[in-house]
């Protein structure tokens, strides 16, 4: 079936180059009938693939599919990916095509649908797939190429990792005008052979997903396209700081698309971690602008789109190469953050009591110092002490006293954890010396304190710091770099923030 639903692309591609002059009126409107048939067809048949990848999710065991972290590309991503690479792919005569961790091929097929859209250029795909189990899905998907002289294809058996790993090490490796993937998300852990091989090839990561994208940025050619479907963890935080540094230094981000929605993507295998699309073109050529579209679930209905200048997108100063993707109606000349947390004279700390650690120490009414959980900060004010299951003091003596406690005074306490549903994912409280009854506290695990140097803040800056973290303008500052509900302390460090004027104009505003 799709060997001939190709030649009906490469047909109506041939007719759509003929120039109207050559035919009258009436066979230009049939000859544009067959082409939305032809077009109509092919998703019919892109639809059909998506029935056998719901097949497979409804009988394959799930401790089969999280072995290899597969989860497989919903039909409407696949073929959007597939535009979107063609967006800004300099068509050649012949281009070669990697799918890596392949799954049933909707991804590669979906691609070589559009590059028949565009003149069908002689094509080499090469296909790589761990899972044995899926090997006859996607022969079964690619049967149809076997016909096609302008398509060659072939399926490996491969670990993407450490068998093309060992090729880039050896410098045997193809390279590739064309990658797309939807990588395996998995934790690699140290001294494992992924750690090793990764090592030998100067890629430093801690996710199959990253190493995936690191690989395929070295197989590009020159000028050569990167599509991928991730999740959008790798934007911030420190484990993915040599990654993104790595893009920074090899390639271009040419356009990113943001879901709005986390649960839709890829429901029917329950999957929560929000997922962005990227697409990287290997070039040093940073000065281009990034294109950004959003749309608010996979169907890409009404989606929005805006051109940004790359340095909005990592700003060259930064040596943390976070990936900043501004929301939508983001204006870049909105209020100037130009201070660190150092200018402005605060420290940022994650709570220094892991409970588990020193559960002899806890009590629930008695202990010598008060201890402070989340289940503590309630509509942004300390309530303490409460009947809960957490533990409300601790016993220490003091030396440790001067090792993990806080003076009473001014300070600034922050959830490190939010549900998806909250508005905002800073939150913010404000604790003041009237709210606990002793000299000293400390703070657990899960929550992160605004501190001087152990000591209070300064009350005014305070009062305007707790005001502007938890506005809708620092929101969508952090929400620009951040995709999941876990508000770091290396991410509040790295911010910037206002200058303290600024910050007293914004609370006098919400006042």
């Amino acid at each position: 079936m799709i060997t001939i639903l190709l030649n009906f692309r490469i047909f109506t591609v041939f007719l759509r180059l003929l120039k109207p002059v050559y035919y009258p009126k009436r066979l230009q409107n049939r000859i544009e009938t067959i082409v939305f048939l032809c077009y109509y067809i092919f998703m019919l048949a892109l639809k059909e693939l998506d029935a056998r990848r719901l097949k497979r999710i409804s009988t394959v065991e799930y401790r089969h599919r999280e072995k290899f972290a597969q989860y497989l590309t919903p039909v409407e991503i696949a073929s959007f990916m597939a535009r979107v690479t063609m967006r800004y792919f300099a068509l050649s005569d012949t281009v070669r095509v990697l799918d890596p961790g392949a799954g049933t091929g909707i991804l590669s097929c979906s691609l070589i649908n559009e590059l028949a859209n565009h003149g069908m250029p002689a094509i080499y795909l090469d296909a790589f797939e761990i899972d044995a189990s899926i090997l006859s899905e996607l022969e079964h998907t690619y049967k149809g190429f076997k016909s096609l002289k302008n398509v060659k294809y072939q399926i490996q058996k491969k670990d993407f990792i450490t068998d093309i790993g060992t090729e880039l090490a050896w410098g045997i490796n193809k390279k590739y005008n064309v990658i797309i993937m939807n990588p395996p998300y998995k934790k690699i852990n140290t001294n494992t052979i992924y750690k090793s091989v990764l090592h030998d090839i100067s890629i430093d990561t801690v996710n199959t997903y990253s190493a995936f994208i690191a690989i395929g940025v070295k197989m590009l050619a020159e000028n050569g396209i990167l599509t991928a479907i991730v999740p959008r963890s790798f934007c911030n935080g420190l484990y993915f700081l040599p990654f993104r540094k790595m893009l920074y230094d090899n390639v271009a981000i040419k356009h990113l698309h943001i879901f709005e929605s986390r649960r839709e993507n890829f429901k029917e295998e329950n999957v929560l971690q929000e997922n962005i699309i990227i697409v990287l073109k290997k070039t040093a050529d940073k000065n281009e602008n990034v294109t950004i579209t959003y749309s608010k679930e996979k169907q890409f209905i009404n989606f929005l789109e805006k051109s940004v200048k790359f340095n909005e997108i990592i700003d060259k100063n930064d040596r943390q190469y976070y990936i900043s993707i501004p929301s939508y109606n983001h204006k870049a000349d909105e209020t100037p953050l130009k201070y660190t947390h150092k200018d402005l004279g605060f420290e940022i700390s994650t709570g220094p009591i892991v409970d588990f650690r020193v559960k002899e120490k806890l009590f629930y009414d008695g202990g010598n110092i008060p201890l402070l959980y989340a289940v503590h900060i309630r509509n942004r004010k300390i309530t303490w002490p409460i009947i809960s299951k957490k533990p409300n003091a601790i016993m220490l003596d003091d030396k440790e006293i001067e090792k993990v406690c806080f003076k009473k005074g001014y300070y600034i306490l922050l959830k490190r954890f939010s549900s998806k549903e909250e508005k905002h994912r800073i939150q913010a409280t404000l604790l003041t010396p009237d709210d606990l009854p002793t000299e000293y506290f400390t703070v657990e695990n899960h929550v992160n304190i605004i501190h001087n140097n152990k000591c209070s803040l300064d009350k005014e800056l305070a009062y305007c710091l707790v005001e502007y973290l938890n506005s809708d303008y620092c929101d969508r500052v952090f929400r620009k770099f951040s995709g999941h509900t876990q508000v770091n302390a290396t991410d509040l460090r790295n911010m910037k923030y206002p200058d303290l004027k600024t910050m007293q104009k914004m609370r006098l505003a919400i006042e």
